[in-house]
């Protein structure tokens, strides 16, 4: 088994209307995710994660919200590349940033599309319950802030 570890941005912006949205991309045809990636040799998990939004999404400019890290774990069978076939052990660590209102992503050719949903909706979206219950954490923690 190979083990990798990744890190990952859950990106909100607040929504006149529809209040706190967040940024759920679509990869490969398969699940909604957040954007992700391996950390390179000398990068922090923020600088990856930092990096890995702009890669996928085009997105930059956000603001790390403090107080907020969270980890989780999850194993699978990868079905692209060199490593197709190969059961991998991902630690995937997830930070929180605010996009301006008006942020319109660009997506990579890693993902089919995106959207900005809202918790109810990304929720039946999101295909990990791990995910979810982050996200969960994500707006509460969201709240406390005001």
């Amino acid at each position: 088994m190979l083990k990798e570890k990744s890190a990952g941005v859950i990106v909100f912006r607040r929504h006149h209307e529809q209040g706190i949205q967040y940024l759920v991309m679509y990869h490969h045809g398969e699940y909604w995710n957040f954007p992700k990636g391996h950390i390179e040799e000398g990068e922090s998990e923020i600088e990856a994660a930092l990096r890995e939004l702009e890669e996928e999404a085009g997105v930059t400019g956000v603001k790390i919200i403090e107080g907020f890290r969270d980890q989780t774990q999850f194993m699978f069978k990868e079905k692209h590349g060199l490593k197709a076939g190969e059961l991998i052990r991902k630690d995937f660590i997830i930070y929180l940033a605010e996009a301006a209102p008006g942020t319109d992503p660009k997506i990579s050719h890693e993902h089919n599309g995106f959207a900005w949903m809202t918790l109810p909706v990304a929720s039946k979206y999101i295909k990990f319950k791990n995910l979810k219950d982050i996200l969960v954490e994500a707006e509460e923690h969201i709240k406390s802030l005001k």
